[in-house]
């Protein structure tokens, strides 16, 4: 019998590292201003109004990931984006896909956390929660939110429109 490996479990048990810190990185507009010049942490970390005890961390994460590059080691290395995440992440570009993550960071990301209420209740675990109205009616209700909604669904239907 082979040996059993609880990496896939762990992986998935603890896949929202890499989720939250690619969404912070949209929320804060990295590949955005990366998408102007390639930049090094502490140019990050001014840019962004980053304290400086993660900074390289974060950076570093994202390289791991496959969402930056990095050219050089230690204070000297510069960041940049990958091909794709100069087209599709980058607010500027017509390819832009982020409204999809910055609205699931914003909105999405904390009633996932309420996954096991749902399961027992049955209950909805989004705005209807809070409110106790329909979903589109709170969002129309909230300008923010609604124009948080509508770039996520122009981010996510792209790829159609493209082809």
């Amino acid at each position: 019998m082979a040996e059993l490996d609880p990496s896939k479990i762990m992986q998935v048990g603890l896949g929202y590292w890499g989720s939250k810190c690619l969404l912070s990185a949209v929320e804060l507009g990295l590949f955005t201003e990366l998408a102007r010049q390639p930049m090094t942490g502490k140019e990050v970390e001014a840019k962004l109004e980053l304290h400086p005890r993660a900074t390289y961390d974060f950076l570093d994460a994202l390289l791991a990931m496959g969402f930056l590059r990095r050219d050089g080691d230690g204070a000297d290395a510069v960041y940049r984006n990958t091909d794709e995440t100069q087209v599709f992440l980058d607010r500027k570009s017509d390819r832009y896909v982020g409204g999809m993550l910055e609205m699931s960071n914003a909105r999405q990301f904390a009633y996932w956390n309420d996954l096991t209420e749902g399961l027992r209740t049955g209950k909805p675990q989004n705005e209807v929660k809070h409110t106790g109205k329909p979903l589109f009616e709170t969002l129309y209700a909230d300008s923010a939110q609604l124009e948080s909604f509508m770039n996520a669904m122009t981010g996510i239907s792209m790829g159609n429109f493209n082809a």
